[in-house]
């Protein structure tokens, strides 16, 4: 057998335990080194104490997944007392990639590198304000946000037949989500003796009926939230669907639809949606294209090659929304579509026509 000579590593960054992705990614170790890549990996922990593997390939390409127990045991640690999603989570998560970059950097010296999402750019977006702003002004659709902090414009709101979502600023996961429409009004916080509490767990945030709770409300509207209006999402077999479109260098690998009933408030996998990739067979050829369009512009927008994205499409399949970025996205069941090969098999092909940019240090 003819040894392929290596040109490129890819080194993977995450946390043993993170199933969804980083777990996924190396059971491929094989086929990484098939389609020609060294491959290794190491752990934030391991990073941060300058403990970085041997590269001995000039190239690198740099995957990082979601710091999982830096995360837990820094930011959103078991005795935080505040509420979920503030902009303090924000400011910690920065300065961490910050000085994640600079480690990488230093250790990389004169290396050629390309970050499949720079670091700094994914700290940036964990701010969903920023995100959806940067949208907006680049023609992206996106649900119409809510600028007034008071009770006057949320009842206003509501009085003119509009439903409203409240979410954490810099959350994720569908953790931490109020709505409201008239005469129904659900959350997924705990609110207890005037005092909005969050679970310690991704999972378990479970709904419950607040309507016309006005001392919930008021409490809610002085933390670092966004308001945005709810968009009526398009139904298929009685259950509400939206799309996390997977893009990956301006191309859509995957559209993995996700369902819940109608009256769920979110579709996310977290709180008890569920993937079919069977409801594609209901979208016509034209609004599925309005759905992967809106994606890639997306990315286009805020400067990121990998990520998942949130699409809505409206009942009558008129408009495509994006209503999330996730740049730590959960993989698909790899028996329903292996994204990581995906991932290699683009990356090989972007190889191939030296269209992959890296940049010296």
């Amino acid at each position: 057998m003819t040894k392929i000579n290596k040109k490129i590593t890819i080194l993977s960054v995450g946390d043993h335990g993170d199933y969804d992705s980083y777990e996924k990614l190396n059971k491929e170790k094989k086929y990484i080194s098939r389609k020609g890549f060294e491959y290794c990996t190491t752990s934030y922990n391991d990073l941060l104490e300058g403990n970085m593997p041997e590269v001995n390939t000039k190239k690198v390409i740099i995957f990082l997944f979601f710091p999982f127990s830096y995360w837990n045991e820094n930011i959103e640690h078991k005795s935080y007392r505040g509420v979920y999603g503030n902009y303090n989570f924000y400011r910690k998560f920065n300065r961490f990639s910050e000085k994640l970059d600079e480690i990488i950097k230093y250790n990389l010296k004169g290396k050629e590198i390309l970050y499949v999402n720079d670091p700094v750019l994914s700290a940036i977006y964990r701010d969903k304000l920023i995100t959806l702003d940067i949208l907006a002004e680049a023609g992206v659709t996106v649900p119409e946000q809510i600028r007034g902090r008071g009770l006057r414009e949320i009842y206003g709101a509501l009085d003119s037949g509009r439903a409203l979502f409240i979410k954490p600023r810099c959350g994720s996961m569908g953790k931490g989500i109020t709505y409201l429409e008239a005469n129904n009004w659900k959350t997924n916080f705990t609110f207890r003796k005037n005092r909005i509490m969050s679970r310690k767990s991704d999972h378990g945030w479970q709904f419950r009926g607040i309507t016309n709770n006005k001392p919930f409300l008021k409490s809610l509207l002085k933390k670092n939230i966004l308001i945005e209006e709810a968009i009526t999402p398009l139904s298929i077999r009685d259950k509400r669907v939206d799309f996390r479109v997977y893009v990956f260098f301006g191309k859509v690998l995957s559209v993995y639809p996700r369902k819940n009933s109608m009256d769920a408030v979110t579709t996310n996998i977290s709180q008890g949606g569920k993937g079919d990739y069977s409801l594609l067979r209901h979208i016509p050829e034209k609004p599925l294209s309005r759905v992967k369009n809106t994606a890639i512009n997306t990315l286009k927008s805020l400067g990121l090659k990998f990520a998942g994205v949130d699409v809505i499409l409206d009942g009558r399949m008129n408009k495509a929304y994006a209503v999330d970025v996730n740049m730590f996205p959960g993989f698909p069941k790899r028996r329903t579509f292996n994204l990581a090969r995906e991932l290699f098999r683009q990356i090989k092909e972007m190889d191939q026509k030296k269209r992959l940019r890296f940049q010296k240090l």
